[in-house]
């Protein structure tokens, strides 16, 4: 066992040292990717034999390559026949200090994000003894001491009342730093409101779930900054009493009974009466989501592995990925104690039909034009969804949805910076422009008619660090 942790350990230091010879101190070090094919995502166009010019962690300089002039000492990146394209941003998932144990995750999360070509993360929620461990990791991140993309976070979240003190826990985050504040679902419409004001009062973010006592309406009426899931309209179209001060288990009961009771699930056309009955309502909340411009996360992955799981088992645990799984999630499921076979209990044909019910809710919002952030929810350990190639499901189910495929990167790139740049200003990633952060990913093939090609990178830039493939394939390499 001992032997065992020292080869751990020199394997550590070997993945933190080997990307950063040439890239530590990055303010001194110019890169240039020579003759790409530039996929800027300002636009849905291909630029051909392009060179970029990276300084530190800046684009400093795009161009046709026979007018751009190379910096003294540029590091060269041949880009021909390669495309460039920014990083991929996975704008709702969620940390766990415990993914530096290696007796816990077989290859550290942040490493699966940039293996993948995730060079932005945005926390809803971390978990651990001190919520403030995903400062440091920023900080190591930044400094080139550790492996990853860039995180945003938020801090303790609001999550069930009675609450003692909303403002006193929002005032907490601030002080802290945190980015944005979350407020989830089992909140009281007096806890809810009192915490977003206090928010408003100090100029943080919020974002989260629509709280089962406040409704769509609320939400809006008290200028929620942006919503972390699609699903969440989902309980707009059903009829249940949220004038109740009831416990989350309670609250589920509830919304479990209107959800049965509204549906007649034994008629095998009940999704196409559901649909039409309900297209009206849809396009209302659309476009009062279009009108707030009101961000919504995607996290539609999470409806595709709760139909695997519970009912496509074969196809979910052949997936290559799964053995990233946190160590004992898969036992648990096998042995049928996991989160969403538990949650869909008793409700299981309605759990057969929530991904198509979300997926027309996703259209309905995508054709009016609601601004829609990627987000994969991610990294908990317990919904068996694995960091970094949930972006590439995720992106997949969205063309499956009527995304064109720059209509989908768009969500991981220049939306995920809209939200960013409204959350704390910074919103200097997501297209490749001079100024914006060097936060790049070179493929072989053209992303926009063909979106595997993300997911075995020629390589990553991450804040100026350039990762080659070898070096990314490395990180996935369990212990």
């Amino acid at each position: 066992m001992r032997l065992k942790s020292y080869i751990f350990m020199i394997f550590i230091i070997a993945m933190i040292v080997f990307p950063f010879l040439l890239s530590s101190g990055t303010d001194e070090i110019s890169y240039a990717f020579m003759d790409v094919k530039l996929v800027a995502m300002t636009s849905d166009i291909v630029l051909d034999q392009q060179t970029v010019i990276i300084k530190g962690s800046e684009i400093i300089t795009i161009g046709p390559s026979d007018q751009v002039q190379m910096p003294d000492n540029s590091i060269i990146i041949d880009g021909e026949g390669f495309y460039l394209m920014p990083g991929l941003a996975d704008m709702h998932m969620h940390t766990r200090e415990d993914w530096d144990d290696p007796n816990v995750w077989p290859v550290h999360p942040l490493s699966l994000y940039l293996a993948n070509g995730v060079t932005t993360v945005r926390d809803f929620g971390p978990s651990g003894i001190k919520i403030t461990y995903p400062f440091l990791w920023r900080d190591e991140i930044s400094a080139g001491l550790r492996v990853g993309p860039r995180i945003f976070t938020s801090g303790k979240l609001l999550y069930a009342s009675p609450l003692e003190d909303p403002e006193e826990i929002v005032q907490m985050n601030a002080d802290l730093g945190f980015d944005f504040i979350k407020f989830y679902s089992y909140l009281s419409e007096d806890d809810f409101l009192r915490g977003i004001q206090q928010a408003k009062l100090l100029g943080i973010y919020t974002a989260g779930h629509i709280p089962f006592a406040v409704g769509l309406n609320g939400v809006l009426e008290s200028g929620m900054d942006e919503i972390a899931h699609v699903e969440e309209l989902l309980f707009e179209f059903f009829d249940f009493n949220r004038q109740q001060d009831l416990t989350p288990d309670e609250w589920w009961a509830e919304i479990k009974a209107g959800v049965v009771n509204s549906l007649d699930i034994d008629d095998e056309d009940f999704l196409d009466h559901f649909f039409q009955a309900n297209a009206p309502l849809l396009e209302n909340i659309s476009n009062r989501l279009v009108d707030s411009k009101t961000p919504l996360d995607t996290t539609m992955i999470v409806d595709r592995v709760v139909l695997q799981k519970n009912f496509q088992r074969g196809i979910f645990l052949e997936k290559s990925e799964n053995r990233y799984f946190k160590k004992g999630y898969l036992e648990g499921y096998l042995a049928g104690d996991e989160k969403h076979l538990n949650q869909c209990r008793g409700v299981e044909a309605f759990c057969a039909a929530k991904e198509e019910i979300d997926s027309w809710i996703l259209r309905g919002l995508h054709e009016a034009g609601v601004l829609l952030v990627l987000g994969t929810d991610a990294g908990t350990g317990g919904m068996g969804i694995v960091p970094g190639f949930s972006v590439h499901e995720e992106l997949g189910i969205l063309v499956e949805n009527g995304f064109s495929p720059y209509q989908a990167l768009r969500t991981t790139t220049v939306n995920a910076a809209k939200a960013a740049e409204r959350m704390t200003g910074e919103g200097d990633f997501g297209t490749i422009e001079a100024g914006n952060k060097a936060d790049l990913l070179l493929v072989e093939e053209n992303p926009l008619e063909n979106l595997d090609a993300l997911r075995d990178p020629v390589g990553v830039m991450a804040a100026g660090r350039w990762y080659t493939k070898e070096s990314l394939h490395r990180l996935l390499e369990s212990d």
